[in-house]
């Protein structure tokens, strides 16, 4: 099994960007908006980028997006996540 280092804790999210994963299961479009409205609110210049944009993070094509999400986190310069899960 190959060990990473845990990526540094963020001290606020003024300025940041915050993806939200979703698995597209449970209540995911309810809360999310919810969840941004209160980040924006809360942390100055914070900006969303929405689960739409990663894929869902569970089910048939899984492997690949989340193959694909460092190189897409990279990309889109993303500087924390949020990712919600049903159960």
């Amino acid at each position: 099994m190959q060990v990473h280092r845990l990526a540094d804790r963020l001290d606020e999210l003024d300025d940041k960007r915050v993806a939200f994963l979703w698995d597209d299961l449970f209540r995911g479009d309810e809360l999310f908006p919810v969840i941004e409205a209160e980040l924006t609110e809360r942390f100055g210049g914070v900006e969303v980028v929405g689960y739409e944009e990663f894929g869902n993070t569970h089910g048939g094509d899984e492997a690949e997006v989340i193959s694909r999400l460092p190189d897409r986190l990279r990309t889109r310069r993303i500087d924390a996540v949020v990712s919600g899960m049903g159960c």
